[in-house]
C-alpha cells in the first residue's frame, strides 16, 4: 500500500521555521527605527537667535514696599501707634531741624523739607491736606494729589500706576495699588533700573538692529508712521 505525501505538512514545518525569525525581525525594525528618530535625522532649525532668558525679579507680581498702610512703628516685636508718643511730646512747628528720632529716614524728596508738609501737626494718626484737615492714614494717594495733581489723575484712570484684580466687575474686584506700595514716600525716586528684554516672537520677524524688522510686514504703526511723514511733506 503505497503513501500519499500530504503537502501541508511540509507548509507547516516550513511556517514553523520562518516563525520564530519574523517575530524577532519586527521588534528589531521598531528598535532601529527609534534609535533613528532618537539621533534627530531632521534637527529644528530657528530662523532667529534664541529667546532671552528673563530673570524672575524683572517679571515678579508683587509690589516694590509692602507699607502697612496704618499709622504705626515697629521696634522690635512690638508695634506702637504714632499717637502713643507725640501726644506726650508734641513736636515744634518750625520747618526744619535735626531729628532725634526717626534718624533712619533719608528725606530726598524735591524741595518738600518740611514734615509738616504731609504730616498733621497735631493728629500723628493722619495725613494733612492743603487746609490742614486730616487725610485717613490709609489714604495715602490723596495726599500725593495735592502736588502730583497729573500723576494722580493717570493713577485713578488706571494709566499710572498698578492694578491688580479683575477688569470685568463680575468676575472679581479690582484693586489700584496706592503711590506707597511702590514709592518710598521720603525718598521717592526709583534708583536706575535695567529693563527687561524686549519680546522676541517668530511672528515679529527679525528684531536685531542691523536690518528693518517690519519691511514689507503689514505692520499698522509703521504704516501710520509713514503716512505722517508724507503728510507733513506735503
Amino acid at each position: 500500500m503505497s503513501r500519499v505525501a500530504d503537502p501541508t505538512a511540509n507548509t507547516a514545518k516550513a511556517s514553523a521555521g520562518r516563525g520564530p525569525t519574523r517575530w524577532v525581525l519586527v521588534p528589531l525594525v521598531f528598535i532601529v527605527l527609534a534609535a533613528w528618530l532618537l539621533a534627530d535625522p531632521w534637527p529644528y532649525r530657528r530662523p532667529y537667535d534664541q529667546a532671552t532668558i528673563v530673570p524672575a525679579a524683572m517679571v515678579d507680581v508683587a509690589t516694590v514696599r509692602s507699607p502697612t498702610l496704618r499709622p504705626e512703628l515697629q521696634v522690635a516685636a512690638y508695634r506702637y501707634r504714632c499717637s502713643e508718643c507725640h501726644r506726650l511730646f508734641p513736636s515744634p512747628p518750625e520747618t526744619e531741624r535735626t531729628l532725634t528720632q526717626h534718624r533712619e529716614i533719608v528725606l530726598e524728596h524735591g524741595i518738600n523739607k518740611r514734615c509738616f508738609n504731609c504730616h498733621h501737626l497735631q493728629d500723628r494718626n493722619a495725613f494733612a491736606d492743603d487746609k490742614g484737615e486730616p487725610i485717613p492714614y490709609d489714604q495715602p494717594q490723596l495726599l500725593c494729589a495735592k502736588c502730583h495733581g497729573p500723576v494722580y489723575r493717570d493713577w485713578t484712570h488706571g494709566v499710572h500706576g498698578r492694578t491688580d484684580g479683575y477688569w470685568d466687575p463680575d468676575r472679581g474686584p479690582l484693586e489700584r495699588k496706592k503711590c506707597i506700595e511702590c514709592h518710598d514716600p521720603h525718598a521717592p525716586a526709583f534708583p536706575p533700573m535695567r529693563p527687561a528684554p524686549g519680546p522676541d516672537t517668530l511672528r515679529m520677524g527679525d528684531q536685531r538692529p542691523s536690518g528693518e524688522p517690519h519691511e514689507g510686514v503689514q505692520n499698522p504703526l509703521l504704516i501710520h508712521r509713514r503716512q505722517g511723514e508724507g503728510s507733513q511733506h506735503e
